[in-house]
């Protein structure tokens, strides 16, 4: 009886270890919101962050700038800045890397933890999940 209790509560520990390790992994497909973006545009340094205000007083919010990332490798990508329009493409995983694919351009995107960073014509942009 104790080694089949033994075998069962092992058994139960390992189940509890692989749904911590699944919750806790980062896949890229989801969400991605706005949180910053810094670089130099035209010789002017930028700097924006959620919570911000910029020129004009108007104060940046998270979808400012939103990334869908669908399983089926397409995504989605409004931005304020884009009016209605919204910005359509793949994305693909190669050599380990994550890449935007962009009107025939690759963007190298990183993901650490519930950040995904990625850079574009002199702008470092962060997003967060």
């Amino acid at each position: 009886m104790k080694k089949v209790l033994a075998a069962l509560v092992s058994s139960l520990a390992v189940v509890a270890l692989c749904v911590c390790l699944a919750a806790c992994s980062t896949s890229i497909t989801g969400t991605w919101k706005f949180y910053k973006a810094s670089g130099t545009v035209s010789g002017m340094e930028i700097n924006y962050e959620v919570g911000k205000e910029i020129a004009g007083g108007v104060k940046i919010s998270e979808d400012f700038i939103v990334l869908t990332i669908n399983e089926d490798n397409t995504y989605e990508m409004k931005s304020a800045m884009m009016g209605e329009e919204t910005q359509k493409g793949t994305w693909e995983q190669k050599d380990g890397k994550y890449y935007l694919n962009v009107e025939g351009e690759s963007i190298e995107m990183t993901v650490k933890g519930s950040t995904l960073t990625f850079e574009q014509e002199g702008m470092k942009l962060e997003l967060k999940k």
